[in-house]
């Protein structure tokens, strides 16, 4: 018999840096699930009018509305881009904000957008064609929850959200350190050297090194200028991110959100530093309700069937069994990747998504015929039977329709004979002219046997039908009980 054997596997030790970007550094461990090691994050951020904030914590602002590398490697190892393509929003076209992030990894072109005006706003593209979240291949997974576009590659490690005015690049720095470019920065845990030139130099100004990784547009051969600016006031400040200020630097958003409530005649715009900031706290596990503390200001309508969450799911399961787990083993061992908690609009407790591709809440997983979604108590008629959506399982139970019974039936015309034929899913007795060759057996009704002779009707020249009444057998044999 084999024999188990118990080894100790010694670890080297583990010493916690300082992360530049103000993130707690986290536990990376090896293959073996048993050593680890601290590393920072490779986190960069951008939202409202942009403001960005580096992989390494560098934080500017940048108003122009071209498209530009926000990330790429310096030398290709995992064939991953993504870039930013900006747009003016607002009516004297001095104010940019993030339309789209362009995504380019192995041979695909992934783009997150949103319009605005839309009832549904999030727009998703993969290869140039729309598709439905929750999407998902070999290669990568996008989710949705009305608010927030999550895409998250499991393979790397990488997780790229947006929500229009906001977005965020979380790549890991085992696999991206000192190979990394563009308007996020160079990620080595470092702030002083951010502001990286195409060309390998530093800048003094990020806001001056980020218009050089402008990329050609045929649809946007301009740049608009950066326009002078009053410096902003502000009020005193509130304390709803209070809890969180020990994990994430507030300053930063705290100078965007008066940078943008001062130079935007919509004070609304502020809203996206308040939401960067809390996307930020809750991928440190700290979760703000703090919409509801804006006085109106910042307050999200769901659909008439969702209810609005702070802090839901990224991976919202499904009535699709499969589908579910399909995802689940495309994120074993990815923790980060796919456990994360997101903002949006999520199905009400008691119920969930029906579909993948569907926008519609269930209470339970019944479908109809045609794959419809069906409701608790529903009944229906699907083939030759009776269902309904049955409460107790919460599944689809279905029994052979009862067909009522069918009055006695003489067939008197000749040639007529009784004929068997199903009707609306019963089978039901009928009278039909059927050719019946001499000697064949048959009956006209059921208490009768007939028999086509070889006699033949000089009127109508066809074989005569001779009938004999069945006896039936009235006594009954007798039964002790």
């Amino acid at each position: 018999k084999g024999k188990e054997v118990t080894e100790h596997v010694p670890c080297k030790s583990a010493p916690i840096p300082v992360c530049d970007n103000g993130f707690e550094p986290i536990k990376v461990f090896d293959e073996g699930g048993c050593c680890f090691q601290y590393e920072c994050k490779c986190l960069c951020t951008g939202w409202g009018d942009p403001h960005y904030n580096t992989f390494d914590g560098q934080y500017y602002s940048f108003q122009h509305n071209c498209t530009y590398v926000l990330v790429k490697e310096i030398i290709p190892k995992y064939n991953l881009k993504i870039l930013i393509d900006n747009e003016n929003c607002d009516p004297s076209g001095t104010v940019t904000c993030p339309k789209a992030l362009i995504i380019y990894y192995k041979n695909y072109e992934v783009t997150l957008t949103q319009n605005r005006t839309s009832k549904t706003p999030n727009l998703i593209y993969v290869n140039g064609t729309k598709v439905t979240p929750t999407y998902s291949n070999k290669d990568f997974i996008i989710t949705s929850a009305g608010i927030q576009m999550v895409l998250k590659i499991p393979e790397i490690d990488a997780t790229v959200s947006f929500t229009g005015l906001l977005f965020s690049i979380d790549l890991p720095f085992s696999l991206f350190h000192s190979n990394t470019e563009g308007q996020c920065g160079y990620c080595d845990n470092n702030k002083k050297n951010d502001c990286r030139l195409p060309n390998g130099e530093i800048h003094p100004l990020c806001s001056e090194m980020a218009y050089n990784w402008h990329v050609k547009d045929k649809n946007k051969p301009y740049c608009e200028s950066v326009p002078t600016r009053p410096p902003p006031t502000t009020g005193p400040p509130k304390p709803m991110f209070k809890n969180c200020h020990k994990k994430i630097a507030p300053n930063s958003y705290y100078e965007a959100c008066k940078f943008d409530v001062c130079q935007m005649p919509n004070s609304t715009v502020g809203c996206t530093s308040l939401a960067a900031y809390a996307m930020m706290c809750a991928g440190e596990s700290e979760c703000i309700d703090w919409r509801n503390l804006t006085k109106g200001e910042c307050g999200y309508k769901c659909p008439a069937n969702k209810v609005y969450k702070a802090c839901g799911p990224s991976i919202v399961e499904t009535c699709n069994a499969g589908f579910n787990n399909k995802l689940k083993q495309q994120c074993a061992g990815e923790e980060a990747t796919c456990n994360g908690l997101v903002e949006g609009c999520f199905c009400p407790v008691g119920t969930m998504l029906f579909g993948s591709g569907s926008d519609t809440c269930v209470s339970s997983c019944c479908t109809g015929p045609a794959g419809e979604p069906k409701q608790i108590g529903d009944t229906w008629k699907s083939g030759c039977q009776q269902c309904n959506c049955d409460k107790s399982s919460l599944s689809v139970k279905c029994e052979p329709l009862v067909c009522p019974p069918q009055k006695p039936i003489k067939c008197t015309e000749d040639g007529e004979v009784l004929v068997n034929q199903t009707v609306n899913c019963c089978q039901e007795l009928t009278c039909g002219k059927q050719f019946q060759l001499p000697g064949a057996n048959f009956s006209k009704n059921p208490c009768e046997h007939c028999l086509c002779t070889n006699k033949q009707d000089p009127k109508t020249k066809l074989n005569t039908i001779e009938c004999q009444q069945i006896q039936c057998n009235v006594i009954c044999k007798k039964v002790i009980i």
